[in-house]
């Protein structure tokens, strides 16, 4: 059970560290889903993304940006509220206080996932499994960012989203449209448990890091 004195102090750092990125990305995730909807392109239409051919490269930037959304106002705030802030209050158990990291991620999570509900038009099935590949993704960029910088972390996440929209055949991310979803439903549910497994490995490895040197 997460301590509740624990759990609130961290939710008023992480506001403290997310609130500009999140008054920025959010408003603007809501202005393209709005206005893909006045299109007609909102739900399984935006969430579509692409199959190449031969000869002609098409680059989704509003899915991009949609699948990038989370990350961009997650930001460094695991690595600030671990890296800068625990020590200051290191009596409490480790775990205990990456539990709480995990949890404001995955509640965050959770509120861009329901709210790409509200424009509807999503397979159920499909959007599930969405859930729990971002719920896997957002945990192995919390843990990440305790051994690696934010924009090396950030930097890592774009470059394998940009990979997605160029090869087809990807694991993993291809399963994140719904082009090439029945292809890759397998492959986003093994690589969702893999992400799911490094995080949890990358979190028992805190114990070999120097805090003196953040």
């Amino acid at each position: 059970m997460l301590n509740k004195t624990l759990l609130t102090r961290n939710l008023q750092l992480y506001w403290h560290n997310i609130k500009f990125r999140f008054l920025i990305v959010y408003p603007a995730m809501l202005l393209l889903l709005t206005f893909k909807s006045w299109q007609g392109m909102a739900g399984i239409r935006l969430f579509s993304g692409v199959l190449q051919v031969p000869g002609a490269i098409v680059f989704p930037f509003d899915w991009l940006f949609i699948m990038l959304a989370v990350f961009l106002i997650i930001g460094d705030s695991p690595r600030e509220l671990f890296l800068k802030d625990y020590p200051i209050v290191s009596r409490v158990p480790a775990g205990s206080y990456l539990a709480t990291i995990y949890f404001m991620n995955t509640s965050l999570t959770v509120m861009i996932w329901l709210t790409w509900q509200l424009f509807g038009g999503l397979p159920l099935i499909f959007s599930l499994e969405m859930l729990l590949i971002f719920l896997a993704l957002t945990a192995l960029y919390a843990s990440l960012q305790f051994f690696v910088s934010s924009l090396l972390d950030l930097g890592l996440y774009a470059a394998a989203f940009i990979l997605a929209i160029l090869v087809n055949q990807l694991p993993f991310l291809s399963s994140l449209m719904y082009l090439r979803y029945s292809a890759h439903w397998a492959d986003g549910l093994l690589g969702s448990c893999l992400c799911l497994l490094a995080a949890w490995i990358l979190s028992q490895m805190i114990k070999y890091i120097d805090f003196s040197l953040e």
